[in-house]
């Protein structure tokens, strides 16, 4: 079912592409031009732009949307038992089904550049200032914060965290230069509880360009990564902080920018040098790796049979051959975000719209 505008042909070669639209709900002003990640609850899809707004899983609809933010657009979002919560120059709740905002709390700088991570008693966030905050989900109330690097010289930017048992797992762009040519990335493992360190791997000494980006991906005993700016994918053990494999892109771009998505004993993700990889989860091995367009790709998500990837065009690969699928919107829209999935369904936005695709 198409909601709104009709689609145009959105593919190369004037056919349709591999995925159904399902529904396309029009988008404008920040909501159109979000490089955010859009989330579900399996009820309705959230994104950012001016303030969130939420549409109906089902029709597209869209049913709420919150007022502007007070400081700069959060990257991200989390969806919790019945919350949705972000982060910027402010931490706030928001109720899901209605919009209406639950509490708010200030931290000591802006947190709207990193990935953050909710469980049932906080929420989890990282600010420009490399601190990690732990709040209350009932009322925002503080529960702990950390600085995780105490002793530098230069603010280094908290870019996601993870929860998982009884371990928050930031990562940092720890910068060794005023403009962070010079850095390395950081992992820290804290105490759920109290934010104690309980280790940390670094990534890169300084005297080069390393750094992470995003949230890592919990899988088993593995944290996964991605280097941007040292071209690798990589996997440390999250009860050791050892890393465990590395695998390289190519060094002739800038590296991926998101971290591998895991299904089963597979880690799939995309990189700017144009590929999609699929590697072995325990070695990091590469099972194949396919190019879908001459284009760099900055996010992915794991679908159905597909490897979704975002390269301004929609790649679609096969994820158990590496084949691939084909390409959509491919000429008058241009797909600006990443990808929420559930039941079978990819959601993405794109400069003019929001969409629902049935993932092959």
């Amino acid at each position: 079912m198409l909601t709104g505008a009709a689609c145009q042909d959105l593919t190369v070669g004037g056919t349709r592409g591999p995925a159904e639209i399902l529904w396309r709900t029009s988008v404008e002003g920040k909501f159109a031009r979000t490089i955010s990640i859009p989330e579900t609850d399996g009820q309705r899809v959230y994104i950012t732009g001016n303030g969130v707004a939420a549409f109906d899983v089902q029709t597209g609809g869209k049913l709420w949307q919150s007022p502007g933010f007070t400081h700069s657009l959060p990257s991200y979002l989390v969806v919790r038992s019945g919350r949705v919560f972000a982060a910027e120059g402010v931490a706030f709740a928001l109720d899901a089904a209605t919009g209406r905002e639950l509490w708010r709390f200030t931290p000591d700088a802006d947190a709207s550049l990193g990935r953050s991570a909710a469980d049932d008693g906080a929420f989890y966030f990282g600010t420009l200032s490399r601190r990690a905050y732990a709040v209350s989900v009932t009322d925002g109330s503080l529960l702990w914060s950390t600085q995780l690097g105490p002793e530098w010289q230069y603010n280094s930017p908290v870019k996601g965290v993870a929860v998982n048992g009884d371990a928050v797992y930031a990562t940092i762009d720890r910068h060794y230069s005023q403009n962070g040519f010079y850095s390395a990335g950081v992992i820290v493992a804290l105490d759920r509880s109290t934010g104690r360190e309980l280790w940390r791997y670094q990534n890169g000494d300084g005297t080069d360009s390393r750094g992470i980006v995003g949230a890592p991906t919990v899988s088993g005993h593995l944290l996964l990564a991605s280097d941007h700016k040292g071209n690798a994918f990589f996997a440390v053990n999250r009860f050791t902080g050892r890393q465990v494999w590395r695998t390289h892109t190519d060094p002739a771009f800038l590296g991926p920018v998101q971290a591998p998505i895991v299904v089963g004993d597979v880690a799939y993700a995309s990189a700017i040098d144009t590929y999609v990889y699929a590697m072995d989860l325990q070695t990091g091995r590469v099972l194949w790796k396919t190019s879908p367009a001459m284009g760099g790709s900055t996010r992915h998500a794991v679908c159905g049979n597909a490897v979704f990837n975002n390269l301004q065009s929609l790649g679609i690969t096969d994820r158990h051959t590496g084949r691939s699928l084909g390409l959509m919107f491919t000429e008058d829209e241009r797909v600006t975000s990443g990808f929420a999935v559930h039941d079978e369904r990819i959601f993405f936005v794109t400069h003019k719209a929001m969409y629902a695709l049935k993932c092959p």
